[in-house]
């Protein structure tokens, strides 16, 4: 039990540091000037819940 709850301690431990740091780094000062500088842009894919249940039923009938 206590190893099951270490793991799930450092699980959480990761996502809340890795959440944190990415979130610092992107909404910095620093990090708003390089994204300027350099042009980036994060891809967001803006798809409605209708055309991702249509792409899985294209999928599930290539399956069968």
């Amino acid at each position: 039990m206590d190893i099951l709850s270490f793991i799930f301690l450092g699980f959480l431990l990761y996502i809340v540091v890795f959440l944190a740091v990415k979130h610092g780094i992107n909404y910095s000062e620093l990090g708003l000037l390089m994204k300027k500088k350099y042009n980036i842009e994060e891809k967001s894919t803006k798809l409605s819940n209708e055309d991702i249940e249509k792409i899985l039923e294209k999928e599930n009938n290539q399956q069968n």
